[in-house]
């Protein structure tokens, strides 16, 4: 095969390939930057309806204070409605309010100067979603008044069965988001699904109604494209607000928001036309003039190479720089071939010997020059650099995350970087050691010593596993005595309340007391090492204490917790880790329950013969957990939601605890609609 094919060979695999891999990143580059941009569109869309919501959602809260005024002078009307006058003069962004009865129809009402001609008798006795409205429900809706101006009707019901009915004028809160642009062509907009509202600041894209209900049906919230009416691209993104049917749009037209990636894109690919050009020609005129020094040089190499050290070259047709390197091939060969004969079996004698005492190192040993040139490897290194050990994102690194490091990369790597290492099954731990090593007048030598420190892992990992179990366990208890002591700071109790919060607080401190022991006994539990302290108690009372104990957290968050438990249920088992698997249950629920509340049901369930078990469940109303997740829960340190504080202990503390007494545990849950925890205790003989 001649030189050139050689070179021509490389030039493919070396440039070519290489190329032609960036112009397919180019595609991709280019889809994904479109999308990126979009996705900027949508979290600007988003910001802008969180903010309208928030503004929204101030605006409503200042209605609570006519529900209390209303509450406070019912059968007042004059001074309520002297009320009502005075928010409204003081508010600017509510233009009208009006006291509704039962009936949904007009009692008093205040308005400024323009809604007069707007608005008759109020009566809402006839909408549709009248009859669901409760005391917990504000509704907020967009009308159009014909005002030019973004205003929305509020009715907030009152505990007494009235309601607080109002239109409030967000002008002020558009202005500063319509205001924004996107540079020359867009900006936000806001529409519904029959075309742009007619009070939008900035001029809105004469876009059809028809074209922007089919991209706000799109479930992603992006807009890769929609027409005008005179055939122009937009692109941009939405966002639903708080108003139903109304959208935030952030649109710019097309040719604008890509104009910088598709500058870009042709701006690559013309590079790689003319690199790939260049660098053929280069190819074909630098093989025909190295072609012949080069084919001494590697004949000359290959007779070295087989052992033959008296090789000479022909310089008579050299030139330039080749000559140069002929002549230092001849010199080269002539000490190679003095040196052989005296210090070659001497040097073969010493590595052997220094690959015998590497080879029996538990640890890897690497001996590299900085420019990544092994000298030494042993047999532990070799099987680590093998591996995928070493690949990923590796703390204190120099070079980040890299797919594979080389000799040269791991050169970088600072001592003290820990990584896992596994082979047949089992797991190994090492800690990086890099020196650096410069002899006299020689080259520097990297030393790199993968140092074995599995036993100090597991010892660690030992001692982690405990803080994490005592930390989770005391969580409870002690989020019971901070909710408590909070509410007697406020001081507003009456002594008998102020007693039962004291007697709560006491509960809680016994349990606390109670649970350091019990993770202690779980604990030895796991080492086959705990004795269960069995003994006939009355169930539904310990439940009840831990019930209390959690009320609190219960109350801020506005949900329940019922027990159908029998009161005079009586069982036998150890106390005080029967109540720590209900502690435990109940403040999982109510971490993951933010409406509705947690139900703790028992049955009596006779098996064959003269098996019988106690079952008990708890079922909440809550986010319920994923398919995937389901079969996972029950495992040590799993968390199904990693956003949550926790080290993901309480279940598999509780399986522990009912496996222990003879029992069984399942879980039941979907997505959406609340998950069930059932136990079952063997129903022992009470004495």
């Amino acid at each position: 095969m001649t030189l050139f094919s050689r070179l021509f060979k490389l030039f493919i695999s070396v440039i070519i390939t290489p190329l032609f891999v960036t112009g397919v990143f180019l595609f991709y580059y280019q889809d994904h930057s479109k999308t990126a941009i979009l996705e900027n569109y949508f979290n600007l869309a988003d910001i802008s309806a969180s903010y309208i919501k928030r503004n929204i959602g101030e605006s409503a809260a200042r209605l609570d204070f006519l529900g209390q005024a209303a509450s406070s002078y019912e059968g007042q009307s004059a001074a309520f409605e002297n009320i009502l006058n005075d928010s409204v003069k003081s508010n600017p962004e509510i233009i009208f309010a009006a006291l509704l009865g039962k009936d949904g129809k007009e009692l008093f009402r205040s308005e400024a100067n323009d809604a007069s001609r707007i608005l008759g008798s109020i009566d809402i006795s006839q909408d549709p979603s009248f009859g669901s409205i409760n005391d917990k429900d504000i509704s907020i809706s967009y009308v159009d008044y014909t005002l030019d101006r973004p205003l929305i009707e509020i009715i907030y019901p009152l505990s007494n069965g009235n309601y607080i009915f109002a239109v409030l004028d967000l002008s002020g809160v558009w202005y500063s988001v319509g205001m924004q642009r996107l540079g020359v062509t867009g900006g936000l907009y806001l529409a519904s699904e029959e075309g742009f509202l007619n009070f939008n600041i900035l001029p809105a894209p004469k876009i059809s109604g028809g074209a922007l209900s089919e991209v706000l049906n799109k479930d992603n919230g992006l807009i890769k494209s929609v027409r005008s009416e005179q055939g122009d691209k937009f692109v941009g993104a939405y966002a639903q607000t708080i108003l139903p049917g109304v959208y935030v749009l952030a649109l710019q037209y097309g040719k604008e928001a890509f104009y910088t990636i598709t500058l870009t894109s042709w701006i690559i690919a013309f590079f790689i036309l003319a690199t790939t050009t260049l660098s053929y020609f280069a190819a074909y005129n630098f093989s025909k003039e190295i072609s012949e020094p080069i084919e001494r040089l590697t004949e000359g190499a290959q007779e070295i190479s087989s052992g033959k050290f008296d090789v000479s070259l022909d310089t008579s047709e050299s030139w330039g720089e080749f000559e140069i390197l002929i002549n230092t091939f001849n010199e080269m060969a002539s000490r190679l071939s003095v040196y052989q004969a005296v210090q070659l079996d001497k040097l073969l004698d010493e590595k052997k010997k220094i690959d015998m005492l590497a080879g029996l190192m538990r640890d890897g040993l690497i001996m590299c020059t900085l420019q990544g040139r092994l000298l030494f490897a042993n047999a532990t290194a070799n099987k680590i650099l093998e591996s995928d050990a070493l690949c990923g994102d590796l703390e204190c690194t120099l070079y980040g995350t890299m797919a594979r490091p080389g000799l040269k990369e791991l050169t970088g790597i600072k001592s003290g970087t820990v990584f896992a290492y596994e082979s047949e099954g089992k797991k190994t731990y090492f800690e990086i050691v890099n020196e650096l090593f410069r002899p006299a007048n020689e080259e520097a030598v990297s030393i790199i010593i993968f140092r074995d420190i599995t036993a100090e892992h597991e010892i660690r990992s030992m001692k982690n596993d405990i803080f994490n179990a005592v930390a989770h366990d005391l969580r409870a208890p002690i989020m019971g005595l901070q909710a408590y002591i909070m509410i007697l700071k406020e001081g507003n109790l009456d002594e008998d309340k102020k007693r039962k919060m004291l007697d709560a607080m006491d509960s809680s401190s016994s349990m606390l007391s109670s649970l350091v022991e019990n993770i202690l006994d779980i604990s030895r539990f796991e080492r086959g090492l705990l004795t269960l302290n069995k003994e006939d108690f009355n169930i539904a009372e310990s439940l009840n204490s831990v019930i209390t104990s959690l009320k609190s957290m219960a109350d801020s968050k506005g949900i329940y917790i019922k027990s159908a438990v029998p009161s005079d249920l009586m069982i036998n088992g150890d106390k005080g880790l029967l109540e720590r698997v209900f502690s435990n249950l109940i403040s999982n629920s109510l971490k993951f329950t933010e409406r509705g509340g947690i139900d703790i049901s028992y049955a009596y369930i006779s098996g064959e013969g003269s098996t019988a078990y106690h079952q008990f469940k708890v079922k909440d109303s809550g986010c319920g957990i994923s398919k995937e997740e389901l079969p996972k829960i029950f495992e040590k340190y799993h968390r199904a939601d990693r956003s949550e504080k926790g080290y993901g202990l309480g279940l598999s503390i509780v399986r522990q605890t009912v496996l222990a007494h003879g029992g069984e545990i399942e879980a039941y849950s979907e997505e959406g609609k609340g998950s069930e925890i059932i136990f079952t205790l063997p129903a022992l003989e009470v004495k």
